[in-house]
């Protein structure tokens, strides 16, 4: 599935200059890059050890491709428009007006440059906000943060409403374990809006000048930013039944709108590039028991193939921007 910008940096102490980072070595990023594909690799050759050649090129036989590239196509394009319209409104709340047209630029770079990992691609959206909006790296970097906890509180949510809708999925076990960790993101919110702490340890990181978005955001900012994502969501969910539907994976809508919260959480933890290798583990696991693990590791294959391809085809459709955010990082 697709993957959202999730990976800002989280630790966001304040250096004495004002500037951009200076580039890391180039060999060395090729070599980060080449391993986290390596370990891409790694993951799907593991999960595939035990299933038989003829039973992948089996399932990619009686695939309707139609269907599967039509809804490949409009659900790329339900997240990278989401999203484009998702940072608009951030940037908006927290930097200063920001329209739908000034982001598409900017979210299109990061869209791919995600194929070299999720930091440079979220770099692409901290250019944005140091050229147009003045804004210091470290708080693009720490506003990005802020709607990753929002993304993940997100996807906490509707993992815990669809275990509410389906019970006896896998999810049936960790359900205690979900709410704990919404309610610590829960936590970390209130902290926020609740005001400066009294305690000086906590006053030092309320006060870090990079924190802005954290201190300023209101319940209102949470909500409208919150049910943006959920809708980016919930229609992944809805394009993830039909991608399987093409491939002969019958899964019920209800398990796939139920399960869909877990696959995006897995995929977007920032392990490989656009979650390579962990999507393929997190669709197997979930719906084992519904299809063969053959036909299921086939449609998660397929669509990470899709994924990669249209990120690729941003960068025809906006090679300009590209390059210019890719020579500021």
């Amino acid at each position: 599935m697709r993957k959202s910008a999730q990976a800002a940096a989280s630790d966001c102490p304040e250096p004495a200059s004002g500037e951009l980072p200076a580039r890391s070595d180039r060999f060395g990023a090729h070599a980060r890059t080449a391993l986290s594909y390596l370990a891409a690799l790694a993951i799907i050759v593991l999960i595939a050890r035990d299933v038989p050649r003829a039973a992948l090129f089996g399932a990619l036989s009686h695939a309707r491709f139609g269907l599967f590239a039509a809804t490949v196509a409009i659900a790329f394009a339900g997240w990278f428009f989401g999203e484009t319209l998702l940072f608009s409104r951030l940037f908006t709340y927290f930097h200063g007006r920001t329209t739908f047209r000034e982001t598409l630029a900017a979210n299109a770079a990061q869209y791919f440059l995600q194929l070299v990992n999720v930091a440079v691609g979220s770099g692409a959206l901290i250019v944005f906000l140091k050229k147009r909006k003045s804004a210091h790296w470290l708080d693009g970097a720490c506003t990005l943060a802020f709607q990753a906890m929002i993304d993940f509180q997100v996807m906490i949510a509707m993992a815990l409403a669809g275990l509410m809708i389906a019970p006896q999925s896998v999810l049936r076990h960790f359900g205690v374990y979900l709410i704990m960790l919404l309610s610590a993101l829960w936590l970390v919110a209130w902290f926020w809006m609740r005001g400066r702490p009294r305690m000086r340890w906590l006053q030092r990181i309320y006060d870090l000048p990079a924190m802005g978005a954290f201190r300023t955001a209101r319940p209102g900012h949470y909500l409208s930013l919150s049910l943006i994502r959920a809708a980016i969501f919930g229609f992944q969910g809805f394009a993830l039944y039909f991608e399987m539907h093409a491939f002969g994976v019958q899964v019920p809508l209800t398990m796939t709108l139920a399960l869909a919260p877990v696959i995006l959480l897995i995929a977007s933890l920032p392990l490989t590039p656009v979650g390579l290798g962990s999507e393929q583990a997190a669709m197997v696991m979930c719906f084992r028991n519904f299809a063969p693990a053959a036909e299921v590791l086939t449609v998660s294959l397929a669509i990470s193939a899709s994924n990669v391809i249209c990120r690729i085809l941003l960068g025809v459709i906006f090679p300009h921007a590209i390059k210019s955010f890719d020579e500021n990082l």
